[in-house]
């Protein structure tokens, strides 16, 4: 499978949202793009992203969307990012990983801000294990692998 650049998995997220009639703002789309990352890693045992994510204070991000994005501070994001030359970043998903982003947005994207980032912060996480305090590190992707592998398992009846 294809991994894709992180403004193309956001732009995905994007038109998912809109299509379940959701809209995001800055934070819920960091959240949301590292999460349909690490949902894939652990279910697809393929990554998402074609870039590592850093943990910063307020999280996991992908600082890519985080510089496009960032003009929308808390309010709604209401256009897709585009290159310098004004073309929209797309990703031709599988059917795995779209359905891995749908599913992200039904069961995320309705999360405010501050509780998707108490999902990534908690003890224990990727950004747990990495984020050392006034620096940003790169997380590695065996990391978010191996921690969604296992909330898959803990998600399994008679796992």
């Amino acid at each position: 499978m294809t991994a894709f650049p992180p403004l193309a998995i956001a732009n995905a997220v994007f038109d998912e949202a809109a299509r379940q009639g959701k809209q995001l703002t800055i934070m819920q789309m960091l959240k949301l793009v590292y999460i349909a990352h690490g949902w894939s890693l652990g279910l697809l045992n393929e990554p998402l992203v074609n870039q590592q994510p850093e943990a910063w204070q307020h999280g996991p991000v992908f600082p890519s969307v985080y510089r496009a994005f960032r003009q929308y501070g808390s309010s709604p994001i209401t256009a897709k990012a585009t290159d310098p030359f004004g073309q929209v970043y797309e990703a031709a998903l599988s059917s795995g990983q779209r359905q891995i982003v749908e599913s992200v947005v039904t069961s995320y994207g309705g999360m405010h801000a501050f509780a998707l980032s108490g999902i990534t912060h908690q003890a224990g996480t990727p950004w747990s294990d990495t984020y050392r305090r006034g620096a940003s590190a790169d997380i590695p992707d065996r990391v978010i692998a191996d921690h969604y592998k296992q909330l898959a398992r803990e998600r399994q009846p008679n796992a």
